[in-house]
């Protein structure tokens, strides 16, 4: 279900911007949003999509703790879909194009929080930890927003260890996809292709480990979530 429209959002970075008050700037930006939903949904729809670890959900839950989910950054169009209508919150950029993924997501069912690294990062990662510290369940590109690919950041290190949370990593393979030329080599599953969505066993990262040994981890556990997700498609 769908959170209602005043709990989608947080603006946390104190920033007044006026591109809002651009003639049909916000008109823009929920068409550009609603329709990468649309096709998000769509081409979800038609992927012969196999969930591998599902009832890892579940058993985080049983836990009793909120919840990290963290993939990468370039394979994160299967699990946005995989995952959606529940609610999970996801911080997006203070961008202009930050805007149309922040529509996009909400229409998607998540909930998103505003801020990067480079730009409100320290108030939109607090409200991360806030929302886990009332149960409610965040996720997190390990590498984002802006790379190197595959090179592990500490925010969901931080924000596991803050809030005390599990943590569920989630790596994505595509029988055929297009590939992006951008930093991440984003990928786009073709239409009715095979996709296997891994989700790993919960698992804790302890308040006195130290950062760097935590996105070691967590660079470990989303390559063996990719390795077995190759394995089943090459089953």
């Amino acid at each position: 279900m769908r959170a209602p429209v005043a709990e989608r959002h947080a603006f946390v970075s104190g920033v007044v911007d006026t591109r809002w008050d651009e003639p049909g700037y916000v008109s823009r930006v929920s068409l550009k949003g609603r329709a990468a939903a649309v096709f998000i949904r769509v081409l979800g729809s038609s992927l012969r999509l196999e969930r591998v670890g599902w009832e890892n959900n579940a058993r985080a839950l049983a836990t009793g703790r909120p919840v990290v989910y963290v993939c990468w950054h370039g394979s994160q169009l299967a699990p946005t879909y995989a995952f959606r209508d529940r609610g999970i919150w996801i911080m997006t950029s203070l961008s202009r194009d930050g805007d149309i993924q922040t529509q996009s997501l909400n229409c998607l069912g998540y909930r998103t929080v505003r801020g990067s690294s480079s730009r409100g990062g320290s108030r939109a990662l607090l409200e991360m930890v806030r929302r886990l510290r009332r149960g409610e369940a965040t996720s997190m590109t390990l590498d984002g927003p802006r790379g190197p690919r595959h090179v592990a950041k500490p925010g969901a290190v931080l924000l596991a260890q803050r809030a005390g949370a599990v943590v569920l990593a989630v790596g994505a393979r595509y029988g055929r996809a297009w590939q992006l030329h951008n930093w991440d080599r984003f990928e786009i599953p073709l239409p009715f292709s095979r996709v296997a969505v891994v989700t790993s066993e919960p698992f804790t990262l302890p308040p006195d480990l130290p950062v760097e040994e935590g996105t070691r981890r967590l660079a470990d556990r989303l390559g063996e979530c990719e390795a077995q997700a190759d394995r089943r498609l090459d089953a």
